[in-house]
């Protein structure tokens, strides 16, 4: 063992001989360390972190046993690292934490530490062949997991490992501490499970070969990086606390020099990935800030269109110029117009040439009175509404509260949307409506006057946009709308029957005249009559009078007819119909027709015979 260790100390002078420009930095290395060494030399200082003998002793043994390149150790790894791989490809957080606990690297790294302080040569050896030949295992057993034919797909937890930055460093430098101590320290002993899921040793391996696997050699070197910066801080930690709890106390003052030098290369290799990790971090602080630009202006805009919101955001710097994609949710599609006036606000806050596309996702946020645009990503009290509303997106909630309220009235009448359009002389308000008929002009007066007197603004404009519709159940087209789909007792059913084919009949009796729709409706009071009638001439005011007594008395309730006459006849040499009896009769012939062609029965029965 003496021989080893004397041929360790004779190849790190050679390898400080080698590089002298290494002799400076190490030599202020030693300084530090000594005057740290003598601060707390004194036991009292050191007390919670030195060990008893006894226990150091049986450390030893520990670490030694669990550095050994014994069959056991693989089949661990292997275990470890197909569950990581399962974990990884599953996006389960879980399973890799399952892997972390049963993976058996962490104890080499602390052979390896313990090696370096003590001067062992031959635990050096033992523990560095175990951890090398283990990181092969693993990155190889991942690869062949990857190129099996399960169709490997990114995800979000393979993609959070293969870009490493100094806050992964960080926490490697205090859980190499906590395992280190938690080792030692036979009263923290339970807490090594919670280290080892800390650590995190396997996962990044177990990715770089996945990586591997699918050609995705930039995603492996950031995953090997972060293995390696997680190695590395638990070397350097783990070795600094075995020496300060008493592990090694052969070791004297003027010994320092041989333990900085056995270290050097670690710290060498520490320094870089710090620098390389670091300058991911300001990397990753950079396009953090950018990303939060970028959906502070979107977010400002898009709060101007109602009910839109932003769902998604994507973006890209190629060539000193951003690529975003942005996914919104809306009830409209944006225009390529609106889209380019976004894209030069980016330009503008941002200073740097913006591409921008938007998806939109068909979406609405109703409320008990409409569509409502307070909707917004949950804050950290878990509320996800604002009342800080964009003014004009406020002005088209109250537009549609006060049109739903208008048209409770009128069943006939169905609030489709409710938007804003921006014309040069100023915003207008528009209302799509779904009826049976076209609105006049005093109609959208009125609700114009209703939505400039709720928003106090009399130079808003309404825009109505019509869309007409037909119902139409097993009798005919339903002229009163969605009137007819309340509850209505027995008597009115009857009655509502009787009036409907009382004015079919008494409509028939008119030369050249044919009732192509009838609804009747209960009024206060009253019956009201809807009825389309087509002919070769118009229906006069005494004919409907005449209609309207004669229903009222053969049904024994008032009747008011309203009687929409249109101009219009199939013609033939046969004489005049209406389209729809015409259209009735030929489907009466085509069916016949079919009926004539097909054999008798009892033909087929014979053929069948």
């Amino acid at each position: 063992m003496a021989d080893k260790s004397f041929q360790f100390r004779m190849w790190l002078n050679q390898l400080t001989e080698k590089f002298p420009g290494l002799q400076k930095g190490w030599g202020r290395l030693l300084n530090g360390l000594t005057r740290f060494h003598e601060r707390f030399s004194d036991p009292e200082r050191l007390s919670w972190l030195k060990v008893s003998p006894a226990r150091a002793h049986l450390v030893i043994d520990e670490i030694g046993y669990g550095s050994e390149p014994k069959p056991s150790f693989y089949a661990m790894l292997a275990t470890a690292t197909l569950i990581a791989s399962f974990g990884l490809v599953a996006n389960s957080t879980a399973v890799i934490i399952g892997a972390m606990l049963v993976a058996p690297l962490m104890t080499p790294i602390l052979g390896i530490a313990l090696a370096l302080v003590r001067g062992d040569a031959g635990l050096l050896g033992r523990a560095m062949r175990a951890e090398g030949t283990g990181i092969v295992v693993a990155i190889g057993i991942a690869a062949l997991f990857g190129s099996l034919p399960l169709a490997v797909e990114v995800t979000p937890e393979m993609l959070s490992r293969t870009q490493p930055n100094l806050l992964d460093l960080l926490v490697a430098i205090l859980a190499g501490f906590a395992g280190s101590f938690a080792l030692v320290n036979e009263r923290l002993s339970p807490a090594l499970p919670g280290v080892a899921i800390a650590t995190a040793i396997v996962p990044p391996l177990a990715n770089t070969g996945l990586c591997l696997s699918v050609s995705a050699y930039q995603g492996a070197s950031g995953s090997f990086l972060l293995f390696l910066a997680n190695f590395l801080a638990i070397l350097l930690v783990a070795s600094a606390t075995f020496f300060f709890a008493g592990l090694a106390p052969y070791i004297q003052v003027e010994q320092k020099r041989q333990l900085v030098r056995r270290l050097g290369i670690a710290g060498i290799g520490f320094f870089i990935v710090a620098v390389i990790l670091t300058h991911a971090l300001v990397r990753i602080v950079q396009d953090r800030y950018l990303t939060s630009s970028i959906k502070t202006v979107l977010s400002s805009e898009l709060s101007r269109l109602p009910a839109t919101s932003l769902d998604h955001l994507i973006h890209q710097v190629y060539d000193d110029k951003i690529y975003i994609l942005a996914t919104i949710r809306t009830p409209e599609v944006l225009s390529p117009d609106q889209v380019d006036e976004i894209q030069k606000v980016l330009t503008r806050e941002t200073h740097q040439p913006i591409e921008l596309i938007v998806r939109c996702l068909a979406a609405r946020d109703i409320s008990a009175t409409g569509s409502t645009s307070q909707v917004t990503a949950r804050n950290l009290n878990g509320f996800f509404l604002t009342e800080k509303l964009n003014p004009e997106v406020m002005k088209v909630q109250v537009a549609e509260q006060a049109l739903r309220e208008l048209l409770e009235t009128r069943p006939d009448l169905k609030l489709i949307n409710v938007s804003m359009l921006y014309f040069p002389r100023g915003p207008v308000i528009l209302a799509t409506i779904q009826s049976s008929r076209t609105l006049i002009s005093a109609e959208v007066q009125e609700f114009e006057q209703v939505i400039q007197d709720r928003l106090q603004d009399p130079d808003i404009r309404l825009l109505t946009r019509c869309m007409t519709t037909d119902e139409i159940d097993h009798k005919g087209r339903i002229l009163y709308g969605w009137s007819h789909f309340g509850a209505l007792t027995a008597e009115e059913i009857r009655l509502r029957d009787l009036i409907e084919g009382t004015v079919r009949r008494e409509i028939d009796k008119i030369p050249e005249i044919f009732a192509t729709n009838v609804d009747a409706a209960p009024q206060q009071g009253f019956w009201a009559v809807r009825v389309e009638a087509v002919g070769a001439r118009v229906i006069s005011v005494k004919d409907v009078a005449r209609l309207e007594k004669t229903v009222s008395s053969r049904v024994g309730e008032p009747v008011q007819i309203y009687l929409w006459s249109r101009a219009e006849a199939m013609v033939t040499t046969k004489g005049y119909s209406s389209i729809e009896e015409f259209t009735r009769q030929k489907l009466k012939e085509r069916e016949a027709a079919s009926l004539k062609s097909q054999p008798p029965l009892e033909d087929i029965t014979e053929d069948n015979r």
